[in-house]
């Protein structure tokens, strides 16, 4: 085999897990208003399983709906009607040969008084973060009642089948609020030494052992290193005495993830982050400890997640956002086909829809993922719905939109055919790949491609669509008298502003900058702060050039999620450019008023209406994207059967190119 780590069984405690693969816990916002798990939350979980993960340590579940209620859709096993809907997710996982760990939590200062009408409650009276609501310091009888809620939710998770419970002590939560100086400032037998800063922990493993008994797995979640450089939190040392103590308390496995309330960047890290970068925390655990340890790291593919468990680093590996980008990680790897695994792309999309949106659980580069109750198993012959019977469906475009729609198609028993005028695919993907640190959307691009090539779909590169080439399909169509139709997904094209002196010589487009088909300067302007504008900021600054960027909304970088906006922004920062939000652009002249520069800028204040001129050897496009409707057009007025997805619809992320991708071969 050729992961013999990965795939090796191994044991926490009385439990047999059939690999070193775990399922890492993640918020979801899939379960009902009442705590239950939803059958869109099942078959979510299901489809894990069902790809082979040896456990899944599901999200985190609320012991307690009277004070602690961080999220609407919070699954919770607090009450006896929770029961049947949380057998029928252990269930569903158990079909597939596959353990499930139940992760009790409760939110203390991180809760929403919104939702549970009652002031938050805490070791001390300390907010979670500046300007967060002061919780109340919880009294003796506030500890015994939680305590109680935490061993009632353990005796309903062992009642419906679940293998294990883990007690959540990480992330900034109630658990990890006792463990942390900063948060827990108790004078009495549950503050100041470590050994106190666990008692609640510590009577909860005791209590859930005189219901359960000593052979029933017990896991401790907690982060290895907070990495917060505030006074209180701690580090590597202190969180290896907390982990000891606990071993000593009888637990059954530790599960070290990162980061604190203030530093969750550590534990779900933007793109910029490379595998690995963390691993030392996890080895150090593994060396001090007896008890198994499950690590995060960062893990994109198998071959990592071997080197790993090779290195001793960990005895499991806990994997995240790579299951939400290909549930079938596990069962791909173990038959070979490595390269076919779609990899996630650290865009923070996931986290960006739960933490900054409030809404379920999605993955940019799997649109399946959360809503696989919308789109059952298309590979299943028996469903006639999905019998192409080999028509010829022609695909305009080789981007993300093109690639996934024709893989959809290839899965459904059609003959897709990618028509593209570059030589290679990914269309704007090969755009986005050049910026620094960005080499995992390569990585997507060819994971793509070994799909679609395993699929047999057939490739038309360097070959631009036309109405003719593409009519040409109508004869080689297999047991059809002509083409099924046609999914235009040909892109998208900048946008430039209409204002005088935009056909300047000196005015090029962020796309031609980033692929090096334009020269520039030494004294830049980029216009528009979106991802691409930062992101060609981002490499000429590094390459010595002066940068300003002029921004008509009244912030840099508007629509990016905070955490990615923020690692860009720790990049760009330090060279120090000249940033100019809520400024609209005037126009652009040749020549300055001192002949230094090739070009002057003029730009409005929008606030203040006062105009002021930058000067600058290349002006930089960056406002966005149109679609190509001329295209769309074309082929919507010679051919009957015509979807349009990605960007050739309305410009997008890759999250929107790849869900239209898959959307439109599913309904073509």
């Amino acid at each position: 085999m050729a992961y013999e780590k990965l795939f090796e069984p191994g044991r926490i405690g009385t439990m047999t897990i059939k690999n070193r693969g775990v399922m890492a816990p993640m918020g979801s916002n899939l379960a009902g208003n009442d705590g239950n798990a939803t059958e869109r939350q099942i078959k979510y979980y299901q489809e894990r399983a069902k790809g082979g993960i040896g456990m899944i340590v599901n999200e985190y579940t609320g012991v307690d709906d009277v004070d602690s209620m961080p999220s609407v859709n919070y699954y919770r096993v607090a009450r006896d009607h929770n029961l049947a809907a949380a057998e029928a997710l252990v269930d569903a996982v158990h079909m597939y040969d596959c353990r499930i760990v139940a992760q009790l939590h409760h939110a203390g200062s991180t809760s929403n008084p919104a939702y549970t009408g009652r002031d938050n409650i805490a070791p001390s009276a300390v907010p979670i973060a500046d300007g967060k609501p002061v919780p109340r310091e919880m009294t003796l009888e506030d500890i015994k009642r939680v305590q109680g809620k935490f061993i009632d939710a353990a005796v309903r998770c062992q009642k419906v089948g679940y293998d294990a419970v883990e007690l959540h002590g990480a992330h900034g939560y109630l658990l990890t609020q006792f463990f942390n100086r900063y948060y827990n400032r108790r004078t009495d037998e549950y503050g100041g030494s470590v050994e106190n800063r666990c008692r609640f922990i510590a009577e909860i493993i005791t209590g859930i052992r005189e219901k359960l008994g000593p052979k029933y797995p017990i896991l401790v979640r907690m982060c290895g290193d907070e990495m917060t450089p505030i006074e209180g939190f701690f580090d590597l040392e202190e969180g290896i005495e907390i982990a000891k103590y606990l071993e000593s308390l009888g637990i059954d496995a530790i599960d070290i993830s990162m980061g604190s309330s203030r530093n969750a960047d550590a534990n779900c890290e933007p793109f910029s982050y490379k595998p690995g970068w963390k691993k030392h925390v996890a080895k150090a655990y593994k060396e001090a400890l007896n008890i198994p340890v499950i690590a995060t790291n960062t893990i994109k593919n198998p071959d990592f997640a071997e080197q790993l468990l090779e290195e001793g680093v960990c005895d499991f590996v806990a994997m995240g956002r790579s299951q939400l980008a290909d549930p079938e990680f596990m069962n791909k790897a173990k038959a070979g086909k490595t390269n076919e695994i779609r990899k996630c792309i650290g865009c923070l999309y996931c986290r960006e829809r739960i933490l900054g949106e409030g809404l379920p659980i999605r993955c940019a580069v799997n649109a399946r993922t959360a809503r696989e109750i919308e789109f059952p198993d298309y590979r299943n012959p028996v469903r006639t719905k999905f019998d192409g019977a080999g028509r010829n469906v022609a695909v305009i475009g080789a981007g993300p939109a093109g690639m996934e729609a024709a893989r959809v198609l290839a899965l459904r028993g059609y003959a897709p055919v990618i028509f593209d005028k570059a030589e290679q695919p990914g269309g704007t993907l090969n755009i986005a790949d050049k910026p620094p640190l960005k080499d995992k959307i390569t990585d997507l691009i060819d994971s793509m491609v070994a799909e679609l090539n395993a699929l047999g779909v057939k490739w038309r590169l360097g070959e631009e669509a036309t109405v003719e080439n593409v009519r040409e399909l109508e004869a080689d169509a297999i047991g059809a008298p002509k083409l099924a139709g046609v999914i235009v997904a040909c892109g998208a094209q900048p946008v430039i502003p209409n204002v005088p002196g935009a056909d300047n010589p000196n005015v090029v487009t962020a796309e031609d900058v980033i692929t090096g088909k334009a020269e520039v300067g030494g004294k830049v302007v980029i216009i528009g702060s979106g991802l691409t504008g930062l992101e060609t900021a981002e490499m000429l600054l590094a390459d010595g050039r002066k940068v300003a960027i002029v921004e008509m909304l009244d912030q840099i970088g508007p629509g990016i999620f905070g955490a990615i906006l923020n690692d860009e922004m720790s990049r760009i920062k330090p060279f120090e450019p000249d940033l100019y939000p809520g400024h609209a652009l005037v126009s652009i002249q040749e020549g300055s008023s001192d002949g230094g520069q090739s070009c002057t800028v003029t730009v409005e204040e929008l606030v203040t209406g006062k105009q002021f001129d930058i000067e600058a050897d290349t002006v930089i496009m960056a406002a966005g994207i149109k679609p190509r409707t001329d295209i769309v057009d074309q082929f919507k007025a010679n051919f009957n059967n015509v979807l349009v997805a990605g960007d050739a619809r309305k410009g997008g992320r890759i999250a929107t190119a790849i869900r239209e991708g898959f959307e439109t071969g599913w309904i073509f």
